[in-house]
C-alpha cells in the first residue's frame, strides 16, 4: 500500500527527497516585504512558509492556474495533458511519466484543492504552497491522504510550467 501512495505522489510530483538542486541553492535567502503562512500540523515540527507581498493577482492567477490544468488532467487520466503543465527540464519528468502510467492504468482518483497560494515570483521562478486531499475512486490500495508541499514553476517558452515538487507532509485522513 505504501508503494502506491508513492508512486502516486510521483504523479501529482510530491517526491519524498528534500535534495536541493542548484538552482535552490542559488535563490535569494530573503524576499522584501515577508509574511507568514503557517502550513498543516505535520508529525516533524515544519519552519513557518514565507510569504512574498505585493504579488501581481495576474500573475497569481496565471500561475495558479498551471496547478489545476494538472490536477483535472491528472483526473481525466490524459497523460498528453498532463504533461503540458510541467516543464521540458524538471528533474521530476521521468519519474513522473511512471508514475502515470501505473496510477492511470489502475486508479481513478478525485483531488481537491484546499488551499493553493503563490508564495514568491522572482523573474522567470515562482514558488507555490498547496495543501491537497487524494484519493481512489476506483482502485485497491490507495488510502485517502492530505499532501502538502511546494511547487516551484519557471517559464518555458513563456508560460508557467512546474518545475519542482517538494513535499512537506502526507497524512492519512480521518
Amino acid at each position: 500500500m505504501k508503494s502506491i501512495l508513492i508512486i502516486f505522489s510521483l504523479v501529482i510530483l510530491i517526491i519524498f527527497s528534500r535534495c536541493k538542486s542548484e538552482d535552490q541553492k542559488n535563490e535569494p535567502k530573503q524576499i522584501s516585504k515577508q509574511q507568514n503562512i503557517l502550513p498543516p500540523k505535520t508529525q516533524q515540527p515544519q519552519q513557518p512558509i514565507i510569504k512574498q507581498e505585493n504579488i501581481d493577482p495576474k500573475v497569481s492567477a496565471e500561475i495558479i492556474s498551471v496547478i489545476k490544468k494538472n490536477l483535472e488532467a491528472t483526473k481525466a487520466k490524459d497523460k498528453e495533458r498532463v504533461l503540458k503543465t510541467i516543464h521540458k527540464d524538471s528533474p521530476q519528468l521521468s519519474s513522473t511519466i511512471q508514475g502515470m502510467d501505473y496510477v492511470f492504468a489502475n486508479f481513478d482518483m478525485d483531488f481537491k484543492l484546499e488551499k493553493v497560494e503563490v508564495i514568491s515570483v522572482n523573474g522567470d521562478s515562482a514558488k507555490v504552497y498547496y495543501v491537497q486531499t487524494t484519493q481512489a475512486i476506483r482502485g485497491e490500495g490507495f488510502a485517502p491522504t492530505r499532501a502538502s508541499g511546494i511547487h516551484t514553476l519557471k517559464k518555458d517558452n513563456g508560460k508557467w510550467k512546474i518545475y519542482r515538487t517538494e513535499y512537506l507532509s502526507n497524512e492519512p485522513m480521518k
